[in-house]
């Protein structure tokens, strides 16, 4: 079986080193440290991914539109791909 990956895929798969180098200096900080304890899964998972999304996505010259769908399209292959990095990394560092 093909499959085919598109350029915004493309875009998303060549900057998987980064997001999760990225994620990986969230999760390390105090503020998220403090928060394992209290904040569900699902609320770590969105704040870390909107977190990265918006810190990449401001280093690109896009605009408007533009800025909003690539800002989206990394928090969701956030959600749909590291999910599994936080939630083993969350579970772990519970107290």
């Amino acid at each position: 079986m093909k499959y085919l990956i598109t350029e915004q895929q493309y875009k998303l798969i060549r900057r998987e080193s980064d997001i999760k180098s990225r994620i990986d200096n969230l999760l390390l900080m105090t503020k998220y440290q403090n928060d394992l304890n209290y904040v569900p899964l699902d609320h770590l998972l969105l704040h870390i991914a909107d977190d990265v999304a918006v810190s990449i996505a401001n280093e690109t010259n896009l605009d408007n539109d533009e800025y909003i769908t690539f800002r989206n399209q990394i928090k969701q292959y956030i959600r749909t791909n590291f999910y599994e990095h936080i939630k083993d990394y969350w579970e772990s560092n519970k107290k």
